[in-house]
C-alpha cells in the first residue's frame, strides 16, 4: 500500500489540489530550479535539486533530462550511491477526477533507476535495488531486486 495523503477536490478540479498546500510562488521558484538541473551538467545538478528541498545522499549521479517533482520535492529522499538514469521521473503528487495525492518517495542505497522510469508518490526503493529502464514504479520495491516490467515484478538476486 502506497503512503499517499489525499485531497478530495471538486470534480475535474484536482489539478489545483496543491494549492491548499503550497503557494504559486514557490512552486515557480521549484520549477526553474528543476528546469535548469535537468540541462546542467554532473554534478552542478544536484546543488539546484538540494535548493529544492530534496535530500540527496552522498555519491549520487543523476544523469541529464531528469524531472523532479515541483509541489513537493522535499518529500524526495535519495540515498548514498544512487544512479538515476536519463530521463527518469519523480512524481510525488497524481491527480484524479476530483482528488489530488501526494506522499513521498525514499530511495535507499546503492541502487540504480534506468532511464525513463516513472516514480509515483509514497512509494519506498530498497537498499541494492536495480529498476529497469521504463519502468512505472507503484509499490514499494524490496531489497535486492531487479524491478520491471508492467504489471511489475521482482527478481531476487544476490549482491556480490
Amino acid at each position: 500500500m502506497r503512503n499517499i495523503t489525499k485531497i478530495s477536490t471538486q470534480l475535474g478540479k484536482s489539478a489545483l489540489g496543491w494549492k491548499t498546500k503550497k503557494s504559486s510562488l514557490g512552486v515557480t521558484k521549484n520549477w526553474i530550479l528543476g528546469s535548469l538541473a535537468a540541462r546542467l551538467p554532473g554534478d552542478t545538478k544536484i546543488w539546484f535539486y538540494k535548493k529544492m528541498g530534496i535530500k540527496i545522499g552522498k555519491h549520487v549521479q543523476i544523469m541529464p533530462d531528469v524531472r523532479m517533482e515541483i509541489f513537493f520535492p522535499e518529500l524526495i529522499k535519495i540515498g548514498d550511491n544512487v544512479v538515476v538514469g536519463q530521463e527518469a521521473f519523480f512524481a510525488c503528487h497524481e491527480f484524479n477526477v476530483n482528488e489530488f495525492r501526494y506522499g513521498p518517495i525514499d530511495v535507499g542505497n546503492n541502487v540504480l533507476i534506468g532511464a525513463r522510469t516513472f516514480i509515483l508518490p509514497g512509494v519506498k526503493i530498497g537498499n541494492n535495488a536495480i529498476i529497469a529502464a521504463n519502468t512505472t514504479v507503484y509499490q514499494d520495491v524490496p531489497n535486492n531486486v531487479i524491478a520491471f516490467g508492467s504489471p511489475l515484478k521482482f527478481k531476487k538476486f544476490k549482491k556480490k
